[in-house]
């Protein structure tokens, strides 16, 4: 009987692992924008942020971004978010999509928030996507207001 209830128990705690590491390790949701822009397209790799617990964190307390990657924040419907850079290490281009996939607005080279409070960056207008870069890439590949993102 004994080794019936110690079988049992490892057997749990093999769950309790195995579902630890599916968690954190396994990898996070991902995708692809495109950004059309008149130089071209540009594919960059997005991490997708859409729930509450995700949106507050984004990138927080990462020491870089890679180059061609970003994330992706995804609210339900259109409104004027708020962005800051409360805990971040690094700057950042933050551009603002209407619910079409249309760059309505963005914010170049946004600086790491050194004291608080920390400024917050909102659109001139609605948003329902906002997409995180690293500093520099608005110029890099010539983004307007009015250019197309696609959303793989």
């Amino acid at each position: 009987m004994l080794r019936k209830i110690l079988k049992f128990i490892l057997i749990i705690v093999l769950i309790i692992i195995v579902y630890l590491l599916i968690v954190n390790y396994w990898p996070k949701g991902e995708s692809k924008v495109v950004f059309n822009t008149a130089s071209g397209a540009h594919e960059y790799t997005v991490e997708i942020s859409d729930n509450k617990d995700t949106r507050t964190k984004g990138l927080m307390e990462r020491e870089s971004l890679e180059q061609g990657k970003g994330m992706i924040f995804i609210f339900e419907e259109e409104r004027i978010p708020a962005f800051w850079m409360q805990n971040m290490k690094f700057p950042l281009d933050i551009i603002f999509l209407d619910k079409n996939f249309k760059v309505v607005d963005y914010f170049e080279n946004v600086p790491a928030c050194k004291a608080d409070p920390c400024p917050h960056y909102l659109p001139s207008t609605n948003s329902q996507y906002v997409v995180e870069v690293n500093a520099g890439t608005i110029k890099e590949i010539g983004l307007t207001r009015g250019d197309i993102v696609e959303y793989k």
